[in-house]
């Protein structure tokens, strides 16, 4: 008999979730359940056995270690999944040192490593904390959107090869929109620009309080092929 196995995917509704959801149930194996909150959560725990759970969050701070710890301490040993758009350093080791069984994933993250993870995870064997290395900074930096040509400006706080986190000082972007990013580097007297996706946002970010974006960088082909989709 096949055997197979149940996820419940915690997250408050939106295209975030939808992603999450597609790439877990590429393999046929692999059943999700979508909640929204802690009530129906809950009902769904104290009544169905669950392989792994999920949570979909714009960040993972101090606060939120309870999200792990509670549900441990109610017996649930299953393995846990937690993507987030930021995360902090001193919350990730605090996990790293109390909860072998979670790995928290930092978005934006690349759809084949989340499949990856999760036909590891739950076998129980022993995943990297982090897809993409973080480079922690504090940098200016422009954001063009693609289709209006509306121009804002605001702080790159972190980056990896796949994507950056930014706090704009105006104006707001909606999950998915296309952008062209200028940074410049003034410690090397260069400008880095780059075409990107906005896959999550946040009304409030960590470091300044104002509007948060997770951005995926794309390829010039990507931007045409979402440009023509939208037409």
């Amino acid at each position: 008999m096949i055997q197979t196995y149940k996820f419940l995917l915690i997250s408050k509704p939106g295209e975030d979730a939808d992603k999450i959801r597609k790439e877990i149930e590429r393999n046929k194996l692999y059943q999700i359940l979508h909640t929204e909150t802690s009530q129906t959560t809950m009902d769904h725990l104290n009544n169905t056995k669950f392989d792994c759970l999920v949570y979909n969050l714009d960040s993972y701070t101090n606060p939120k270690i309870k999200l792990v710890t509670d549900l441990r301490e109610l017996g649930h040993k299953f393995p846990i999944m937690m993507f987030a758009g930021h995360i902090d350093g001193t919350a990730l080791t605090h996990l790293q040192k109390t909860d072998k069984n979670t790995v928290a994933i930092e978005k934006p993250f690349e759809p084949k490593d989340v499949w990856g993870i999760c036909s590891k995870i739950v076998q129980g064997v022993r995943v990297s904390q982090r897809i993409h290395r973080r480079f922690y900074t504090n940098q200016k930096a422009v954001v063009e959107k693609s289709i209006s040509g509306e121009v804002l400006s605001g702080q790159v706080f972190n980056m990896s090869r796949g994507g950056l986190y930014i706090e704009l000082n105006h104006g707001r972007v909606r999950n998915g929109e296309l952008v062209r990013l200028t940074i410049p580097l003034d410690k090397v007297n260069r400008t880095y620009n780059v075409d990107a996706e906005a896959v999550w946002t946040a009304p409030e970010g960590t470091w300044t309080r104002k509007p948060a974006v997770g951005f995926r960088f794309i390829s010039a082909h990507d931007v045409y092929r979402n440009l023509l989709e939208k037409l």
